[in-house]
């Protein structure tokens, strides 16, 4: 009896937290690398500032968590030119806000000039790099 109880009493706390969970996800804003929020962006760089046919690199969260109703983003572009290598090309940040409410775009900002960065190696390709 008090096995049953305590089993019912676990799958009843697992439920009500991936309940919480979803009801909190459903409420975060789009992820930064979300497809809708970089067509939005690539659609605002070529409405605003006349950038068609681009590359998006480095795309990562400045502020924001998984939870957040609001996220802030940070990437890097540049326009795609023929016979070009991309470390050659005129490399732009940009900054661009999501919001939940309307779960888009809100707000996108050129940058200076940046060199083109790096690609960060993953961790299975830290840690076996000891191993060779």
């Amino acid at each position: 009896m008090k096995a049953r109880f305590i089993l019912a009493a676990g799958i009843a706390i697992v439920a009500a937290l991936g309940a919480a969970g979803f009801y909190a996800a459903s409420g975060a804003a789009p992820a930064c690398d979300s497809d809708p929020v970089l067509h939005a962006v690539t659609d605002t760089l070529r409405d605003r500032f006349r950038l068609d046919g681009i590359f998006l690199n480095n795309i990562g969260t400045v502020s924001g968590g998984l939870f957040g109703r609001r996220r802030e983003c940070s990437a890097e572009v540049a326009a795609i030119r023929g016979n070009v290598n991309a470390s050659d090309m005129p490399w732009r940040s940009i900054r661009y806000q999501t919001d939940q409410s309307d779960r888009s775009v809100v707000a996108v900002q050129l940058g200076e000039g940046v060199p083109l960065a790096e690609q960060t190696p993953s961790f299975w390709e830290r840690l076996f790099a000891h191993f060779r």
